[in-house]
C-alpha cells in the first residue's frame, strides 16, 4: 500500500510498527470507497493512529463501523449508560481507583501488563478503537505489540514446538495476580499512607472474576483475513500450556513474552486528547504504562464484533484427556 491515498480521502503514513492516518474528514459520512481503503490499510498495518481526529461519540461510532459491526463488551459494569457500544475507561465508572508502587518507586494508577482484550472468553474480539478524552500531562502511554512480527522472529524449532499447542487462560485482575511473564514491572506493592491516601482495592469483586470460567485457546493462529501466523497468547491470563508442568510452561511463556515485547515489535503511543488508536486484536497485544494518580485519564472504547471463535471452556483433565484437534469445535 502506498503512503498517499488522497484519492479516497486520506493518507497513510507507515510507522516502524503500525501506521498513521491523516486527512480523514469525519464531519460527513464516510464513502464506501474510503471505508474499503481504510479496512485494507488496517489489515496491512494492524494498528492505525488517528491523531486528534474524533471529537464526538457519534464520530467515534461512525469511524468504528468502518471496520465492521460493533458488539457490547462482556463486562456490563464498564459500558456507557448513554451508549452501550462504548465502554468507559477511568473516571467514575471505576468504583475505586487503585494505585500501586511499581519497581520500588513508581506510584502508578491504571498500569496493565501485556494482554489481548477478552482473551479470558471463548470468543476473543476482532479489534477495538480507543479514544482518550482526558490525558495526564505526563506518562499514561499505551504500548502495542505486533504478534505477527514476533512469530516471524521465532527460531524454527520454537515454531514447531508451539504449532499445535494450546494454553489455559483465566481472568486475572490486579497487579499481584498479573505479576507473571508479560508484566511490565519487576515488583509491586501497595503504597504507604504517605505515598497515596486513596484506595488500593481492586474495583471488581470476586463475583465478576467468577463470572468468566477458564478457557483454552491455541498458541498460534493463522489470521483469518491475511493468512499470516501470529503468536496468539495473552500473557496476563495464561495459567499454563496444556500438557506442560508449571516450570516448563512458565519458561516458555517468558520466552514468547520476550519476543512479543521486543522493541522492534512495539509501538508506544503518547496520547493527546481525542487521539484514536485502532488495533487488530487478533494480531496485536497492548499494555498500559499507568500514570501518577494526582492526574486523571479517561477514555472511551468500542469493540469490533466478528471473533475467531478460537476458544473452548476448560474442563478438568482426565486420564484420557486429548487436546482439541479443531479449536473451533
Amino acid at each position: 500500500m502506498t503512503n498517499s491515498m488522497t484519492s479516497v480521502g486520506f493518507t497513510v503514513k507507515p510507522m516502524p510498527v503500525g501506521a498513521e492516518v491523516t486527512g480523514l474528514d469525519l464531519e460527513k459520512p464516510v464513502p464506501d470507497a474510503t471505508r474499503a481503503a481504510l479496512y485494507a490499510a488496517w489489515l496491512e498495518h494492524g494498528i492505525l493512529l488517528f491523531r486528534e481526529a474524533v471529537k464526538t461519540n457519534a464520530q467515534h461510532l461512525a469511524l468504528s463501523r468502518c471496520f465492521g459491526e460493533l458488539e457490547m463488551h462482556p463486562m456490563p459494569e464498564i459500558r456507557s449508560k448513554d451508549e452501550p457500544y462504548l465502554i468507559e475507561l477511568g473516571g467514575s465508572r471505576r468504583t475505586s481507583a487503585s494505585a500501586y508502587v511499581y519497581d520500588g518507586d513508581q506510584l502508578r494508577e491504571g498500569r496493565l501488563p501485556w494482554h489481548r482484550d477478552t482473551a479470558y472468553t471463548v470468543e476473543v474480539c476482532k479489534g477495538a478503537l480507543l479514544r482518550l478524552v482526558e490525558v495526564p500531562p505526563k506518562d499514561g502511554e499505551t504500548l502495542f505489540a505486533d504478534s505477527q512480527k514476533a512469530y516471524e522472529q521465532l527460531p524454527e524449532a520454537t515454531k514447531q514446538r508451539i504449532e499445535k499447542l494450546e494454553y489455559k487462560a483465566t481472568l486475572r485482575m490486579g497487579p499481584f495476580q498479573q505479576s507473571r511473564p508479560g508484566s511490565t514491572w519487576h515488583s509491586v506493592r501497595p503504597p504507604t499512607s504517605g505515598e497515596f491516601s486513596g484506595p488500593t482495592q481492586l474495583w471488581a469483586g470476586k463475583e465478576i472474576i467468577n463470572r468468566y470460567p477458564s478457557v483454552v485457546h491455541p498458541v498460534v493462529i493463522q489470521h483469518p483475513e491475511t493468512g499470516r501466523k501470529c503468536i496468539y497468547i495473552s500473557p496476563t491470563y495464561v495459567d499454563c500450556f496444556i500438557g506442560m508442568d508449571q516450570v516448563e510452561s512458565d519458561a516458555l511463556l517468558a520466552e514468547l513474552a520476550g519476543y512479543l515485547a521486543d522493541p522492534a515489535n512495539v509501538y508506544a503511543h503518547r496520547w493527546t486528547p481525542n487521539d484514536v488508536m485502532l488495533w487488530d486484536n487478533r494480531r496485536f497485544l497492548h499494555a498500559a504504562m499507568g500514570f501518577d494518580p494526582q492526574y486523571h485519564r479517561t477514555g472511551l472504547r468500542t469493540t469490533l464484533a466478528g471473533s475467531l471463535r478460537s476458544g473452548r471452556y476448560f474442563a478438568t483433565q482426565t486420564e484420557d484427556f486429548v487436546p482439541a484437534t479443531n479449536i473451533n469445535d
